[in-house]
């Protein structure tokens, strides 16, 4: 099998993807259409990385639980510098009896909750120098990391060749070869071809009908105050980061398919409002600068939340193809090394990193039977196979 593979997309998603590869002998291209890597939705001053549980969806909240532990457990393991990654703590305020269903749901699992989350107490909110009358969930291994210097380690590796302003238009196969043309009428020749451009996966004639939206999202920061703040991440209806780079960083705000790259005033005043809550003295500080800075990005987020990591079909033998045989998985008609590993939403740095070491192991042929089980969940072809009342089939696609 020859090992060569272009990936299009530097964000976090391209460069853990890249990393994985790279390191398993992989001569690996990546392409950015942007004038470095990270410049998108990973190009924040801070990622917080926390696991956020839903009610009543057992299968979103293993999803989430691995990702989240593989995705801390492996960033400490990197060797980043200790002022770019801290896992010591994040809380996440919750009404009270919202945060005890959750833990109720939770506690059925088979894992030791104890490890993972308490509700939050007095003395708690003490340490953190939080108001009084909160309840939540204290996530013993949440924290943050600083997206761009984790994706500058990912793609340090001899095997890795980074090539910037490269806008592929284009992606066909010719003479068993995948071809990508750029806007500037370069070719780009692979074996492999994985699509991790995020908000941009359906400008492609073999992606087009995996849709995801755009969401715009602003967030805002403040140099460092007079006073103490929070040491972990505190989450409400915004965040609130510990000081970083000499700087206070929170948001953030949700625009679907909103494309201003503009910074808002209004949207500076919804964030400054959002942290009213987690505290009060920083909120009322912010309230009082005159000018605030802040950044503007945007994610893509799929209907259901779950992300599209994986193969798809070849659009013309899926045509012609009948619902019976469809319905058989082993004759799916799949395009041969093309992936796709987009979608991940606001959850992007604790998703993206544990969806990447799967797909790697499904390029490298070498999957588990958890691998398994999570390409099943996030087979990005489920949507055109529900729609044919193929619901078994979607979530089926390896046998575990």
């Amino acid at each position: 099998m020859q090992k060569n593979i272009v990936i299009i997309g530097a964000g976090i998603t391209g460069c853990s993807l890249a990393h994985f590869l790279a390191n398993t002998g992989w001569d690996v291209t990546l392409l950015e259409s942007q004038d470095d890597i990270a410049s998108g939705g990973s190009g924040n001053p801070v990622a917080a990385i926390y696991p956020k549980f839903m009610l009543n969806d057992k299968a979103y909240n293993d999803f989430m639980l691995k990702s989240f532990m593989f995705t801390t457990a492996w960033i400490d393991k990197l060797g980043l510098n200790k002022d770019d990654y801290r896992f010591d703590g994040a809380i996440e305020i919750l009404e009270e009896a919202y945060s005890h269903k959750l833990e109720i749901n939770f506690s059925s699992g088979s894992v030791d909750q104890e490890k993972i989350l308490i509700s939050i107490d007095k003395p708690i909110l003490k340490k953190y120098l939080m108001n009084q009358d909160l309840s939540g969930l204290l996530f013993h291994r949440g924290g943050w990391v600083n997206p761009i210097a984790l994706c500058r380690h990912l793609v340090n590796h001899s095997n890795i060749k980074v090539l910037t302003n490269q806008k592929i238009i284009s992606i066909e196969k010719l003479n068993n070869e995948w071809t990508l043309k750029t806007k500037n009428q370069k070719i780009f020749k692979s074996d492999h071809v994985a699509i991790c451009n995020a908000a941009y996966l359906h400008q492609f004639d073999l992606t087009q009908h995996l849709h995801t939206d755009a969401f715009r999202g602003q967030i805002n920061w403040v140099n460092s105050t007079p006073f103490q703040m929070p040491s972990i991440v505190i989450c409400d209806e915004g965040y609130v980061a510990p000081l970083m780079q000499n700087k206070h960083i929170f948001g953030a705000t949700y625009g679907m398919n909103d494309f201003n790259k503009d910074l808002r005033l209004s949207d500076t005043k919804k964030n400054i409002a959002s942290i009213k809550k987690i505290h009060r003295e920083f909120h009322n500080y912010c309230l009082a600068q005159k000018t605030i800075s802040g950044r503007v990005s945007w994610r893509a987020s799929t209907k259901d939340r779950k992300p599209y990591v994986g193969r798809v079909f070849n659009n013309e033998l899926f045509k012609k193809m009948r619902v019976r045989e469809l319905a058989q998985t082993d004759q799916l008609p799949w395009l041969d090394n093309l992936y796709v590993a987009s979608g991940f939403g606001s959850r992007g740095f604790t998703f993206a990193p544990y969806c990447t070491f799967v797909l790697a192991n499904l390029i490298n042929k070498k999957l588990s039977k958890d691998d398994k089980g999570t390409l099943n969940y996030t087979n990005p072809e489920r949507y055109r196979l529900k729609k044919m009342s193929l619901k078994k089939a979607a979530s089926r696609i390896f046998k575990v």
